[in-house]
């Protein structure tokens, strides 16, 4: 009995992982929709009915407190999947079937019904609809004979009803597996692409590396031999060569990793952080900084700026743009390796930004469906995401992003852009690094939190070349256990997912305790640059995110901001920067 439970439930909980404000949705319409029912009926337009407002007023009730959701004390957040289970219950799968027998299957109760039976349908998988349409029957059944002095159940509820709606359950159920097949298929293709865009990615830079690596380490037994010479100076600088295009390879594929999880990510662009930038300054930017796979494929890249101009954006994500841009572009490189890729700003006709590269064009056909989630064109792997993001922030930013093309010729992408307000100034430097005078780290002490040992030299590494003091503990606990036993860092850079403690729940803790070691600033670390990651580490109390590997400016940023506002104790305001690549 307790694993059928124990299913029920997970097949409950899963049911509304997707769509957390369904419940919140369906707690306001009971709320409005209960009493505006029972007001009906003092218009003379229905018939005399069982008098159940003692029953109602606990539905609405229930449903209110459905929509009070985020008003629930902390300790009681983690009972609201059982509530809303128990509200649809009494609601919809227990009240309203029993004003439908008090009334003797009156038209309104039976519309009331056919309306309960399709919400119980919608809010939970057809597991849980048999449950509660049977156990509502069977309990408005009870709760009818017991309090109806002279019961008798019309014969259209169990002729009629009964098997409506074993019907509707079916029917729905039907629905719902449909539903669920395709959306599967969609998830599939999505992470089928999202693997192979990985992949590629990641494929070609690993060689690399290991090719460099492989190298140096024979040399260096070769140098290591009896009687070998040492190292000429040509030698020497080979390796550092080779070295050299080994980071160069990991920074290609980090770059990468973060453009296809940027595709990924639908959460909504916050116009709060967006603010005056220069068309040609970012797109230098992004020129300058994305990761070629060569010196040849850099060549064939060029910038004509031939007016600047002003709009109101995020500089991060217009990069990311041109970067989708450049990628898709690049890619066609070997078929066509005289291919030329001309990124040009302009003010006339029009504010914007244009991508054109001489390579092999697009079909007509693909064109109208280009922007489309999944949609590429000649590509054997990606996650078809790329235009469907560059869309959305486009349009985020106020203007839009379309494409023309023409087979065997070239393919043009452009950038537009509303005017800014003549009193925007452009700035091109990222609000994390240019907030506020400078603070000196040296001789600060950071504790550093991670359970790898390997991750934490790397951190400590990053921490001396900026002159600061490391402590280190390898999870949670410990680092609470050394907060407790004073030590007083005046940072921490916390890893998110550890065993045991997380990074998340060691800052919930840290952020209960008393005094001043509430007040410690925490910058979360995390592998995961997705922004639900990012989200849930500020909401559990961190003061900023950074990605791994950590990057060297990036790091120095979010250190001196934590610390310039710890020193003068104003509200901390977390940093929209993440360390992508």
């Amino acid at each position: 009995m307790k694993t059928v439970i124990r299913d029920l439930a997970r097949s409950y909980r899963l049911h509304h992982a997707g769509s957390p404000g369904l419940l919140k949705g369906i707690g306001l319409v009971g709320t409005v929709a209960f009493p505006l029912i029972y007001l009906l009926r003092f218009t003379g337009k229905l018939p005399p009915l069982y008098d159940d407002l003692p029953w109602r007023l606990v539905a609405i009730a229930m449903c209110a407190l459905l929509v009070a959701r985020k008003s629930w004390p902390q300790r009681l957040q983690r009972w609201f999947l059982p509530f809303s289970y128990l509200t649809i219950f009494y609601s919809l799968a227990f009240f309203l079937p029993f004003t439908l027998l008090q009334n003797q299957a009156a038209t309104p109760t039976i519309i009331n019904m056919v309306v309960s039976a399709l919400l119980i349908i919608l809010l939970t998988d057809w597991r849980n609809s048999v449950v509660l349409m049977l156990g509502g029957y069977a309990t408005s059944i009870a709760a009818y004979w017991l309090t109806n002095p002279d019961p008798r159940l019309p014969s259209t509820f169990l002729v009629w009803w009964v098997p409506l709606s074993a019907v509707l359950v079916a029917g729905g159920s039907i629905s719902k597996y449909v539903e669920k097949r395709a959306e599967l298929e969609r998830m599939r293709r999505l992470y089928s692409g999202m693997a192979g865009s990985v992949a590629h990615e990641m494929r070609t830079p690993l060689a690399h590396v290991e090719h460099a690596l492989e190298t140096i380490e024979a040399s260096l037994r070769r140098a290591g031999q009896p009687n070998a010479p040492g190292l000429s100076r040509d030698e020497l600088r080979r390796l550092s060569a080779l070295a050299a295009q080994g980071r160069h390879a990991v920074r290609r594929g980090l770059q990468g990793i973060t453009v296809t999880l940027q595709q990924l990510s639908h959460r909504a662009f916050d116009p709060a952080q967006f603010r005056p930038l220069s068309a040609a300054a970012c797109v230098h930017k992004a020129v300058d900084e994305y990761v070629y796979e060569g010196a040849h494929q850099r060549s064939r890249v060029r910038i004509e700026v031939a007016d600047d101009f002003t709009f109101i954006g995020d500089e991060t994500t217009f990069v990311l743009i041109v970067f989708n841009l450049l990628k898709n572009a690049l890619y066609y490189l070997p078929l066509h390796p005289d291919a030329i890729i001309t990124i040009t700003v302009e003010r006339t006709p029009e504010h914007r930004v244009v991508v054109r590269d001489s390579g092999p064009g697009i079909a007509p056909e693909l064109l109208a469906r280009l922007f489309e989630e999944f949609q590429s064109s000649g590509k054997s792997e990606g996650t078809g995401l790329g235009l469907a993001f560059c869309r959305r922030a486009m349009q985020a930013f106020g203007g839009n992003i379309s494409c023309r093309s023409e087979l065997g010729r070239f393919t043009e992408f452009a950038l537009t852009f509303p005017p800014a307000s003549p009193a925007a100034q452009p700035q091109s430097t990222p609000a994390a690094l240019s907030a506020g005078p400078q603070v000196d780290l040296a001789g600060r002490t950071v504790l550093v939190v991670d359970d790898s040992a390997f991750n934490r030299t790397i951190v400590k590494a990053r921490l001396r070349e900026l002159g600061v003091h490391a402590l280190e503990a390898q999870h949670g606990s410990e680092a609470l256990r050394m907060i407790d036993e004073g030590a007083r860092p005046a940072a921490i850079l916390m890893d998110v997912q550890m065993p045991g403690l997380s990074g998340m729940d060691a800052t919930r803790a840290l952020r209960a305790r008393p005094g001043p070691a509430s007040t410690i600033p925490v910058l979360g670390v995390s592998a995961n640059d997705l922004p639900a990651s990012r989200d849930s580490a500020l909401a559990a109390g961190m003061d900023g995110y950074l990605t791994k590997p950590l990057q060297p400016e990036l790091l120095r940023a979010e250190l001196e901001r934590v610390l310039r506002l710890a020193a003068s104790n104003e509200p901390f305001q977390p940093s929209g920067q993440t360390a992508g690549f």
